[in-house]
């Protein structure tokens, strides 16, 4: 999408170096008292993010997971690796299923009496073949982005009310990625981009960099919404870490494996993400403020999230008749 120049350099002088030389310590902070959420966290960097987050000492921590059993297990482990002593609940939550999503937000709106932090995690790797949800939708364009923002706007009202409760701003944090940076996406001009997307003639090739190129726009445009008056919405990208995302893939060997991250150092960004006081809309790496890719911000690049964003609003609202409320201005 953008000038090779500037994909060799950030390549070069950006990513590579970060990965091989770049350090930052463990989030410090004081959650006492609030309310965090982490999906896909039964495992890789949903489940580090939760130790960190529960040795940071919230009231109460839920983990949502597709497979419960494994959600379990991943309980027993935070509580294994840290000294919590507050409530760990364990809920269900498969975004490959649009009717798994609105139960949970449902769960979430009914049971929870504040959010201080939505850590949404869960997605699914590039994909190695076309697999179908069903909902119809390919499975990484569904999980990593239509359901994502569906559960953003969701969580919306739960999220405003404790803002106003608590006088503090609560996090919404999108688990992003390096790979929007090499997303060639020439489905860009398609009169409908999703249903583009969705027919099963369209490459997966770069799948998963315009999935996470989807999460960007979620983001910047939710943290532009009146709705999300008194948030944080960020999206973070965690480094290249070694994880389970990732295990459909063959395994990096030798010089290569050097450049992968711990699911531990990966989710200090995330955390630092979902507890740090950043601007609204940004985007988050190695701990600290990044920039873009520079496509997405020049004037095509937010008519073309615009476009893409109004598509998923059409799409949510099918979906979920919360949807049309929740975002009426």
């Amino acid at each position: 999408m953008g000038q090779t120049g500037s994909l060799m350099s950030h390549l070069l002088f950006g990513f590579l170096a970060e990965q091989l030389w770049t350090d930052f310590p463990p989030v410090e902070a004081d959650l006492t008292g609030c309310t965090y959420l982490v999906t896909g966290s039964n495992t890789g960097l949903g489940l580090a993010a939760a130790v960190h987050l529960a040795r940071l000492n919230p009231a109460r921590l839920v983990l949502a997971v597709r497979d419960l059993s494994k959600g379990v297990k991943a309980k027993e482990e935070v509580l294994l690796q840290t000294n919590y002593a507050g409530t760990i609940d364990v809920w269900e939550l498969d975004m490959s299923s649009f009717e798994s999503v609105k139960r949970f937000a449902t769960q979430a709106n009914s049971s929870l009496t504040r959010l201080d932090g939505a850590l949404i995690n869960a997605g699914v790797g590039p994909p190695v073949r076309w697999e179908v949800t069903v909902d119809g939708w390919e499975r990484t364009l569904q999980v990593n982005a239509i359901a994502t923002g569906l559960l953003c706007v969701l969580l919306l009202p739960l999220l405003q009310a404790t803002a106003k409760q608590t006088q503090e701003p609560p996090h919404l944090t999108i688990t992003g990625s390096e790979a929007p940076w090499t997303a060639k996406f020439p489905e860009k001009h398609a009169t409908n981009i999703l249903d583009t997307l969705n027919g099963p003639k369209c490459s997966l090739e770069d799948r998963y960099a315009v999935s996470k190129t989807f999460d960007q726009y979620i983001a910047r445009v939710i943290a532009k919404l009146p709705q999300a008056e008194g948030l944080i919405v960020n999206f973070v990208n965690p480094g290249l870490c070694l994880s389970e995302i990732g295990r459909d893939l063959k395994p990096p060997e030798g010089l290569a494996r050097k450049l992968y991250w711990t699911p531990e150092k990966g989710a200090r960004n995330l955390v630092y993400a979902a507890v740090k006081p950043t601007p609204s809309g940004v985007y988050i790496g190695c701990c600290a403020l990044r920039e873009p890719p520079p496509w997405t911000t020049t004037k095509q690049g937010l008519l073309l999230e615009r476009k893409v964003w109004d598509e998923m609003v059409e799409v949510w609202k099918r979906v979920s008749p919360d949807v049309d409320g929740i975002l009426r201005v």
